[in-house]
């Protein structure tokens, strides 16, 4: 069903749910060193876009692997979820930005943090999804 023994969602559920979150945590390597930083993130259909300081990034791109790694709840059921998605971030520039104009990450530090340039493009090429256990 998904990529890790144990997964509860397909790739189509991942997708969705990841859709319905606006804050997760990317993880990269900087000089050997595995980094987590918390980002804003919107769906533009089945990639992820988000904001991050260019100098956070500087020493991993370009086209580095980085994980996506968002958490919610689901209120129909009672339960959390969690969500992953693996790929080659890029920085988004120039012409690129010309299909964006209808995507917004509507935070205000964020926007201006975008004007600047520091937009990035992830195409998830592997998805994982699970409900967390309660204890």
């Amino acid at each position: 069903m998904g990529f890790i023994e144990g997964d509860h969602f397909d790739d189509e559920e991942c997708l969705a749910l990841l859709g319905r979150a606006q804050f997760g945590r990317i993880t990269l390597s900087l000089r050997a060193v595995p980094v987590v930083l918390p980002v804003r993130y919107v769906m533009s259909g089945d990639e992820i876009l988000f904001t991050l300081s260019v100098g956070q990034l500087a020493a991993a791109f370009p086209e580095t692997v980085v994980t996506l790694h968002a958490d919610g709840f689901d209120e129909d059921n009672g339960q959390r979820w969690t969500v992953f998605a693996v790929g080659h971030a890029r920085r988004v520039e120039g012409s690129d930005r010309l299909g964006l104009a209808g995507v917004s990450l509507s935070n205000a530090s964020d926007a201006g943090s975008v004007e600047r340039g520091d937009l990035f493009h992830l195409r998830p090429q592997i998805l994982s999804g699970r409900w967390i256990e309660s204890f």
